[in-house]
Order: C-alpha cells, then sequence, then structure tokens
C-alpha cells in the first residue's frame, strides 16, 4: 500500500468516525473557550459517551428488529433488493476504495470552505452517512468512464457542497422540535424529510399536536416511551410470529428455536424499547457537552456555525411521534411493496426493494417528529406512511436510473438515490468536461447567493446580543 493511500485510509477512517471526530471538535471548542483542564477531560469523555451511548442503541435497535424482518420477508415470500448502506459500502469499498477516499476528504474541505464564506453555516458531523453519498458518487462516475482525478473531484464538490447545505433543507423544522438553533440534522434521507415537511404543511393539522394526545386516565401509563414502546411492539412481534407460523412453519421454527413465541415476542419488544431508551441517554449526554464547546469553534472560525449531526439527535424531543412515524412508515413500506409487485411485468415495473423495519424506523421515527411539528398528529402519520412509500421507490430508482446496484443490494438513503441518478443521467448526457463545470458552479453557487442577500440575517444567526 502506498503513502498516498494510507494517509488517504486514515483521514477516511477519522472523518467517517463520528465518535472521534466529534470528540476531538468538542475538545477543541473546550481549548478555545479556554476551559479548565478538567472540564476539557470530562467535556471530551462525555461527548465520546454519549455517541457510544447512541451508536449502541442504533445496533439494539438493529438487533431487536432483525429476527422481526426476517419473519416479514420469509412470509411474504418474495425475493427482492434490501438496500443495506453498510453491505452496499462493505462491497463497493473493495473497488473504489481509493475514489470514495479521495471524494470524502475533499468534501470534508469543501463543507468548511462552504460553511466559512457563505450563510449556508453547517458543519456536517455524520460521517458515516458522508460515506453513502461518497461511495454512490465513486460507483456512479466509475460506470461512465470518469478519470480518477475527475471523479474525486467532482464527487468532493458535489458531496461537500451537500454537506454543508442539506441541513438547511429542514433546519427551521428541526429548530421547532428542539427549541433552539443549536442543532442541526446531517444525514442521507433529507430528500425524504423535506418532502415530508412540505406533506404535513398541506395536510397536517397543528392543533393536534402528537406529543399532547389525550387519554383515559387508565391509559396515561402509555404516555411513557418505554412503556410505550415495548407494548407496541411486543404486539407487532406477536403478530408477525403467528402470521409467519402459519405461512411458513419452517421459518418460524429456526427464527423461534426451542423458545415460545410469546416469551420471544415480549423479550424482543421490550429490547426494542431499550435500544430507544439508550438513546435518549446518549443524546441528552451529547447535547450537554457538545452544544456550549461547538461554541468556542462557531465564534472562533466559522461565526453562527451549526452542526449537523445524526437523526437520532431530536428524537427525546418528540417521544410520541416516534412510534407514530415508526409504525406509519412500516405501512407504507409494505403498501409500496405490493404495488411494486403489481406493476411487475408493466411499464412502470421498477427493480423490486423488500421492505425493512430497520429503514422504517429510523426514516418514520425522524419523519414523524418533523411532520408532527408541521401538521400535528394528522401530518406525522400522513408524512410518514409517504416517506415509507419513498423508501421503497428511491433506491428502487437509483437501481433503474442509477446504475447502482452492487452484489445485489444498494444504498437506502434518498440523496444518495438522488446522486446516483443525476451523475448516471445527466452526466452520462453532458459528458465529463461539462459536469465538471457544473460541479464547480453548483459548489460556488452558495457563496454568489450569500453575497447577493448580504443585507439578510443568515438561517443559523442567534439573537444574542
Amino acid at each position: 500500500m502506498s503513502i498516498i493511500q494510507t494517509i488517504l485510509n486514515f483521514f477516511v477512517q477519522f472523518i467517517s468516525n463520528p465518535t472521534i471526530l466529534i470528540a476531538l471538535i468538542a475538545l477543541i471548542g473546550l481549548l478555545i473557550r479556554k476551559a479548565p483542564a478538567a472540564d476539557c477531560l470530562k467535556g471530551t469523555i462525555k461527548t465520546i459517551v454519549g455517541f457510544t451511548l447512541i451508536s449502541s442503541g442504533a445496533g439494539i435497535v438493529q438487533t431487536s428488529i432483525g429476527p422481526l424482518n426476517t419473519m416479514m420477508q420469509g412470509a411474504l415470500n418474495m425475493t427482492g433488493t434490501l438496500p443495506v448502506n453498510e453491505s452496499c459500502f462493505a462491497v463497493a469499498s473493495a473497488q473504489f476504495g481509493a475514489a470514495l477516499s479521495g471524494i470524502m476528504v475533499l468534501a470534508f474541505v469543501i463543507n468548511i470552505v462552504v460553511a466559512r464564506f457563505s450563510k449556508f453555516r453547517f458543519v456536517y458531523l455524520t460521517g458515516h452517512e458522508v460515506m453513502w453519498v461518497s461511495t454512490c458518487c465513486a460507483i456512479a462516475m466509475n460506470g461512465l468512464g470518469f478519470p480518477m482525478w475527475q471523479t474525486i473531484l467532482c464527487g468532493g464538490l458535489l458531496t461537500g457542497t451537500y454537506m454543508a447545505c442539506a441541513p438547511a433543507m429542514i433546519y427551521k423544522t428541526v429548530c421547532k422540535c428542539t427549541g433552539s438553533k443549536d442543532l442541526a440534522i446531517g444525514h442521507s434521507g433529507m430528500v425524504y424529510y423535506w418532502i415530508a415537511v412540505v406533506v404535513a404543511k398541506l395536510v397536517g393539522n397543528k392543533n393536534s399536536d402528537a406529543e399532547e394526545i389525550k387519554m383515559n386516565k387508565n391509559l396515561n401509563v402509555l404516555r411513557d416511551l418505554t412503556i410505550s414502546l415495548s407494548l407496541a411492539m411486543t404486539i407487532v412481534y406477536l403478530a408477525v410470529c403467528a402470521l409467519t407460523m402459519v405461512t411458513t412453519p419452517d421459518l418460524a421454527a429456526e427464527t423461534l428455536g426451542d423458545t415460545n413465541f410469546i416469551i420471544f415476542s415480549i423479550t424482543y419488544g421490550v429490547q426494542f424499547a431499550v435500544s430507544i431508551y439508550v438513546i435518549q441517554a446518549g443524546v441528552r449526554m451529547v447535547v450537554a457537552e457538545l452544544v456550549p464547546a461547538f461554541k468556542g469553534i462557531a465564534d472562533k472560525f466559522i461565526p453562527n456555525a451549526v452542526p449537523a449531526l445524526d437523526i437520532p439527535i431530536i428524537y427525546p424531543y418528540q417521544p410520541n411521534s416516534v412510534l407514530i412515524g415508526f409504525l406509519s412508515a412500516t405501512v407504507g413500506a409494505i403498501g409500496a411493496f405490493f404495488l411494486q409487485v403489481a406493476l411487475a411485468g408493466t411499464a412502470f415495473e421498477l427493480p423490486l426493494i423488500l421492505p425493512t423495519l430497520f429503514t422504517s424506523f429510523f426514516y418514520g421515527a425522524t419523519t414523524g417528529c418533523l411532520g408532527n411539528k408541521e401538521g400535528g398528529l394528522r401530518g406525522a402519520v400522513i408524512s410518514s406512511v409517504i416517506t415509507g412509500f419513498c423508501i421503497a421507490i428511491f433506491p428502487a430508482m437509483l437501481i433503474q436510473f442509477g446504475r447502482v446496484l452492487v452484489d445485489g443490494t444498494t444504498f437506502g438513503g434518498a440523496d444518495a438515490s438522488v446522486f446516483g441518478m443525476f451523475i448516471s443521467q445527466f452526466g452520462g448526457t453532458v459528458g465529463s468536461a461539462i459536469f465538471t463545470v457544473v460541479c464547480v458552479v453548483l459548489f460556488l453557487l452558495p457563496m454568489v447567493y450569500s453575497a447577493l442577500t448580504k443585507g439578510k440575517p443568515g438561517m443559523t444567526e442567534r439573537n444574542e446580543k
């Protein structure tokens, strides 16, 4: 391995590890603010612990939903593509490792440049989400035959500009969720969330807040998210176990083993609730330590900068909406699956995407939070159903029009899908030279826009003076 490749690999691992990256940023911020050594140590360690809790909680979600997902797919008795970001990246990195490494490093630099010299003052700290977009860019441009330098340049410009600007798409709604301007969302499902916000505003009713659902006094216990999630997921597990035992008894026996399906359902239902509890604890810890520390960096280098973090950061602010969004998105994903099956063999046929509860939870829960803030309970439900529908359609379009399919899997995020389709369709039409010019123009646009609107306040400015 060459020295350059070794250095690139180091930077990629550093940037793609949100725990280390954000802990370092917290430490730098505290040092800039001249905090005592003990406070620097405490803030750095608590930031690491907080993000580790969030990552661990996400892992428990995947573990708790895994058997449910397996039984659902077996009961449906269909074969198709699973949009799994991690799997797609793992396979693609072996073939496109140099290109995606270069794209990620350049993208991080471009993000800082755009944030410093434009009104889009978002610093994208969700490194693994950048990996998905960067990899998609590398695959799509390689498919067009772009040389390595052009792939890295165009991919870095596109991804870095996206990192600085995409959080702005839903920033106002995120601020409504958190009650401050100190946090933004950095995630590869931004297009899903933007669509959800628009839909919630159009069809929702703000007077009916999902977080203020009135219940019978005997049901007030369900207002505790841990209890309501435990009960809801246990019921879902019981239903899916029963369906699988009837339709595919061999799969049910393999999944359940020697465990009674009732005990199995209770165990995994409660495990799911535990995962959300762990995520909430991590979010509270990170917010308490990172926001003050990040302010030190922002004041020094990028005034009014806002960290863009992973989606679980807003879950503690809208606990009811998390559950509502997840269940609604699951309905939408299953509906989209059967629609795709019905359209097979017609002019509207798309690659079949199998519904996964893992993506339904994270995309749906986030949509539920945002939809509720813009359209109340109705907005949360309808926008989340549409999100569930989209998480099946966008990956199918990425395969069909973006030509991104690696070892039977593809990316699940809408943003990767948009990038893949844009590169394959537009880049394939205009050629590499014109495409490179367009990428440079897109990079310059935020700065030009900011210069033309210099007299207007930026979206991240605080009223602190």
